[in-house]
């Protein structure tokens, strides 16, 4: 498409760190708990912070402005593909803390997870890593207990009627990136494809709306051209069950209750999946159908206190900017 604007709304590892970090220390005041208080210890209950990333130095409490954030530890994903080894990122970012105006009750519950690119906030002590490649437009089941289906711990497809747009259908998909933390004890780990539904965890997902995974991501929730979804053929209709609330003409939140097959990945099992999707409405590069950075997060956790703080984070560090 010679000759339309493209809008970059990507965002250095840097400038997400520090831009997410002014935006979160500004918004103190809006979130629960914040206030002269919030300077506590940092290391979670049976976690050893210096062994989360390679070489750091020991997570500790470090006031800043007037003491409105506190300091938590950072734990480095991992690639399946590549052994199961710390992803190093490409700018040699590897904090070992990030602080954060995250409430005082939360101090040694939640931990960040990053790649050295996305930050992702969620409970503490579990593992987190990059989902590779799957089945797209479906999500995968657990096989029956004492049943064997290609060897032990093996999942078979869930029924076709799984959602074909949204999360979901974009994980594991070409041109999306997908992050899980998940339960150190996952015997199934939600590491290939879309999460088997009511999986417990916190699913991140980026893309990009010149790529069909993008365009799946946010289709459900905005107006799009009318060319972006005849390319990608996804389905504008919301699950039965589905709820959904914009924020802002940028910014969409979803709950699919339990037993709800929506958009979100992993939802439709006993636990309550919430989310957020984030599609910045560049005007020119909406109108024009070129590229832009979309994002969504999906929260399903069996302790759901935990969420609105998750996707709030999420929202603040990972909404796109221009570089």
């Amino acid at each position: 498409m010679t000759g339309k604007p493209t809008a970059d709304r990507t965002r250095s590892p840097v400038g997400r760190r520090t831009g997410g970090l002014a935006l979160a220390v500004a918004g103190c005041a809006l979130l629960a708990g914040c206030g002269s208080s919030l300077i506590g210890s940092a290391a979670p209950s049976g976690v050893n912070p210096t062994s989360t990333t390679a070489g750091a130095a020991p997570s500790t409490t470090v006031p800043i402005n007037g003491e409105v954030a506190v300091a938590f530890p950072v734990v480095a994903c991992t690639d399946p593909a590549a052994g199961g080894s710390a992803i190093k990122a490409p700018s040699g970012w590897s904090p070992s803390i990030i602080t954060a105006p995250v409430p005082t009750s939360l101090v040694g519950k939640v931990t960040f997870y990053t790649d050295g690119v996305h930050i992702l906030l969620g409970p503490s002590g579990w593992n987190c890593a990059l989902v590779q490649p799957g089945p797209t437009g479906q999500q995968t089941s657990p096989a029956p207990p004492g049943t064997t289906v290609g060897g032990p711990g093996a999942s078979t497809t869930a029924p076709s009627g799984a959602p074909t747009s949204g999360q979901g259908a974009a994980i594991g998909a070409a041109g999306a990136s997908t992050l899980a933390v998940f339960p150190a004890d996952d015997p199934n780990p939600p590491t290939t494809g879309a999460p088997a539904p009511g999986a417990e965890g916190v699913f991140a997902t980026w893309a990009s709306t010149g790529a069909n995974a993008g365009i799946d991501l946010v289709c459900p929730f905005f107006t799009l051209p009318s060319w972006q979804p005849q390319q990608a053929g996804c389905s504008t209709a919301k699950p039965p069950g589905e709820l959904t609330n914009a924020l802002t003409p940028d910014v969409t939140t979803v709950v699919d209750g339990a037993g709800v097959v929506g958009s979100l990945a992993a939802s439709g099992g006993q636990l309550v999946a919430s989310g957020v999707v984030l599609f910045p409405q560049v005007p020119s590069a909406v109108s024009y159908g070129s590229p832009v950075a979309v994002a969504a997060e999906s929260c399903v956790l069996s302790v759901a206190s935990l969420c609105p703080t998750v996707l709030s984070d999420f929202q603040v560090r990972e909404f796109p900017v221009p570089k």
